[in-house]
């Protein structure tokens, strides 16, 4: 499970560092269970996979998709109305999420799990 869930991270783009600032996991356990020195805990495991869409069965077994059909779905819709605007509308729509995602990272704390 552990090459999965390093396999994850790599594919969402995130150093361990960043995801764990996401999920609220420290780095130093999620780095344990990257690493295969410490089991990954069924509460971590929900949490990664509710925040990014991750598939519990394939992180447990490999089998199937890494991301859900919500992910996918989420993911397509976006690309369709990407690929539906003028070429300047693209650009804002990008500078507008990349605007986003530093809005979050610089003032949302990440729920902590119990």
């Amino acid at each position: 499970m552990n090459k999965r869930l390093y396999e994850l991270r790599k594919t969402l783009g995130y150093s361990q560092k960043e995801l764990c600032k996401r999920t609220g996991i420290s780095q130093s356990n999620y780095s344990a269970m990257e690493t295969g020195t410490r089991e990954l805990r069924d509460v971590y495991l929900n949490l990664i996979c509710t925040i990014f869409g991750a598939s519990e069965s394939w992180l447990r077994t490999g089998n199937g998709q890494m991301f859900t059909q919500k992910r996918g779905a989420q993911i397509e819709e976006l690309l369709n109305i990407y690929d539906n605007l003028l070429p300047e509308f693209q650009e804002f729509l990008l500078s507008q999420a990349r605007n986003m995602l530093t809005l979050q990272n610089n003032h949302i704390n990440p729920i902590k799990p119990n």
